[in-house]
């Protein structure tokens, strides 16, 4: 088992907006079967991956088409993220060759989704839930039976392009981006006016076993 932290905020004398990303690594690898594991001031979210399997179903969850259709900023997103991984690039210390475009997954939506509204309702950032539990837990409770799994989250970004850009500039996030080994992706914004930041984003990636 490896993780790495790292949290940074940055400020310049731009605007005023304050802007959070936090970003976290965590790989873990199951055996036998168990696992777990700009004026403005940025924060990106983290990225993690384990492999493990639980239950339950994530409650509280908006209204969805059957089709699950996605919305306009999710469709974006993912362009955005299909786009940054057809081309080799550096997140760090680490390259990455191109790797294969992900698909959006309405089993894993409910991750990111419940994710950003309990930020976003408690007024935290964080990708231990208030629950205590981590994306690993998440992902398992909607029934996604998974290897390999990674969050990215941030707070405050007003639109998809500014926060692909913080999340592509900090090594973690850019690294979740571009792991190859992920082949499934979800995304979720919710937007508040009773919470330190305006808006929650959540990106999990997944690859099933």
């Amino acid at each position: 088992m490896a993780t790495t932290f790292s949290h940074f905020d940055r400020w310049s004398p731009m605007n005023s907006q304050r802007f959070l990303l936090v970003a976290i690594t965590s790989i873990l690898t199951a055996c036998g079967g168990g696992g777990g594991s700009s004026d403005s001031t940025s924060v990106v979210a983290t990225s993690q991956e384990e492999a493990s399997t639980v239950t339950e179903t994530s409650p509280a969850q908006p209204q969805e088409t059957p089709r699950c259709a996605q919305t306009e900023y999710q469709k974006e997103m993912l362009a955005r993220v299909n786009e940054a991984r057809s081309v080799a690039r550096s997140c760090g210390n680490t390259h990455f060759e191109p790797a294969p475009a992900l698909t959006f997954s309405c089993e894993i939506h409910p991750a990111a989704l419940n994710h950003s509204l309990d930020m976003a309702t408690n007024n935290f950032f964080s990708h231990t839930g208030s629950d205590g539990l981590r994306v690993s837990h998440r992902i398992t409770e909607t029934g996604y039976e998974w290897s390999v799994v990674g969050e990215n989250i941030a707070a405050g970004f007003p639109n998809v392009d500014r926060v692909m850009d913080g999340w592509l500039k900090s090594e973690g996030h850019c690294r979740n981006i571009m792991d190859p080994r992920f082949q499934h992706f979800a995304v979720a914004r919710v937007d508040t006016n009773q919470a330190d930041y305006p808006n929650y984003w959540t990106q999990v990636f997944a690859t099933p076993r």
